[in-house]
């Protein structure tokens, strides 16, 4: 699980509870899985609020106190911004918080970004709460810099927007599979007269459309409208899986059906099944759009 909701927690002794909590609920091994493979690249930037060139000042000495105590926690890193790769930075020197036991879920090591202190790195960032994150569990989400990586980043994230305005139109021009069965389930959730057994049933009913319907969901999962019944309650999907029910707390139209794209794409590309922030929420449909432009794939009429 890589994009994780920090910024409601008091402490960060709280947060790393929730955050092992949240790994091993919603999609457990994943992140130890992620390490065993390179990270889509796509993926990697398109998960990415924020990409930037620039040296980092790491707290060497507190990563490695760490290291020896086994007390960890997030650390503060600060990032002086040299070029700015996709996205907007609040000023040219900004922080990014680091958990020290990050590669335990496959992600940037201790050692990884010790090496990388006071050097020229590309850094792939998520914001969450007003607060930056790394924004994957792998190591490619901080690379030393070169001119070869900073283009190819530059060149994936134009060619997602363009990704982005395509299935726009292509949704906006076309009647896609199972778009009415999907826009009257909608309708439905939003209901004031629709009562918890009724919602869940609603919820299984868009999963219940299969891959088919992925297309049409995203279509129509840009939607802030409050669901009528916050509550869903699934059976677990993945392999090997001991729990007996699944439960999320779903907000909006478009956190709900984060949750049912998970489900039918064996994907977890967002992490707004519990709500989020509006820049969560736009931050998912952009993402959910590029995955259907990849997947799908429909040529677009003009």
């Amino acid at each position: 699980m890589e994009q994780l909701q920090y910024g409601y927690f008091k402490n960060m002794k709280t947060e790393l509870k929730i955050v092992l909590m949240v790994l091993a609920l919603l999609w457990p091994g994943r992140a130890q899985a992620e390490a065993e493979k390179d990270y889509p690249f796509w993926r990697l930037v398109a998960k990415s609020y924020l990409i930037v060139e620039g040296t980092m000042d790491v707290p060497v000495a507190a990563i490695q106190q760490a290291e020896l105590s086994g007390d960890h926690d997030y650390l503060e890193v600060k990032v002086g911004v040299g070029k700015l790769l996709k996205g907007q930075a609040e000023s040219q020197d900004f922080n990014f918080r680091y958990y020290t036991d990050t590669e335990q879920y496959g992600g940037v090591s201790r050692e990884q970004i010790a090496q990388l202190n006071k050097r020229s790195a590309i850094v792939f960032l998520q914001k969450v709460r007003e607060k930056y994150y790394l924004a994957v569990y792998a190591p490619e989400a901080m690379q030393p810099a070169s001119a070869m990586l900073a283009d190819h980043v530059r060149k994936e994230a134009s060619a997602q927007e363009k990704l982005i305005q395509e299935s726009d139109a292509y949704a906006s021009g076309n009647v896609l599979p199972k778009e009415y069965e999907v826009q009257s389930l909608v309708e439905l959730m939003v209901d004031k007269r629709t009562d918890p057994g009724t919602a869940q049933a609603v919820y299984e009913a868009v999963i219940s459309l299969g891959r088919e319907a992925v297309p049409a969901i995203i279509k129509y999962m840009d939607d802030r409208r409050k669901l009528n019944i916050p509550k869903i309650s699934l059976v677990p999907w993945w392999p090997d899986a001991h729990e007996g029910l699944v439960h999320y707390g779903p907000e909006t139209v478009t956190d709900v059906m984060s949750v049912a794209l998970m489900v039918l794409t064996n994907e977890d590309l967002t992490a707004i099944y519990n709500g989020g922030t509006e820049l969560e929420r736009q931050q998912a449909v952009r993402i959910w759009k590029i995955y259907e432009r990849r997947t799908y794939g429909q040529p677009v009429k003009r």
